[in-house]
């Protein structure tokens, strides 16, 4: 929660508050798709819970929306000063994710499909959902006040 919190309020001033729920649920949705895939495929037992998967489509669709933004790690960073840029953060997330996937899946409890797939969910809504979204939005909403009427 302490990672959502981090990226909530930026995401929410990019997007808007109903888009940011959108992301986040809809990730959450997409991540758990892709976490029941995986368990079919490989006959896992391990239960999943939690809201990691949207919370990693709110960390995707920010790095795609702000690659230039710099990032740390929180507490390693009194320690070892660091910074580095959003879009290569994403990237770096997603192959230790996709790594845990491939290697670690059978004896870790973590979801790394799970994040995998909210991670990819918000990094094709940061890098062009945004755009698909409001070329719709007039025609969507003057479709729903036609049926309203």
């Amino acid at each position: 929660m302490y990672v959502l919190h981090s990226f909530a309020s930026s995401v929410m001033s990019l997007v808007g508050v109903e888009d940011f729920f959108s992301v986040f649920i809809a990730g959450g949705i997409f991540s758990g798709y892709i976490s029941l895939m995986n368990k079919l495929l490989r006959r896992s037992t391990f239960p999943s819970l939690g809201a990691s998967g949207g919370i990693c489509a709110i960390i995707g669709a920010f790095s795609m929306l702000q690659p230039n933004a710099r990032l740390c790690v929180p507490f390693i960073v009194d320690f070892i000063p660091h910074s580095f840029q959003a879009s290569s953060a994403v990237w770096i997330i997603l192959s230790i994710e996709i790594f845990g996937l491939i290697f670690l899946s059978r004896r870790s409890a973590l979801d790394h499909a799970a994040h995998a797939g909210g991670l990819i969910f918000g990094m094709l809504y940061g890098s062009s959902g945004v755009e698909s979204i409001w070329k719709r939005h007039r025609a969507v909403l003057s479709w729903w006040k036609n049926i309203r009427d």
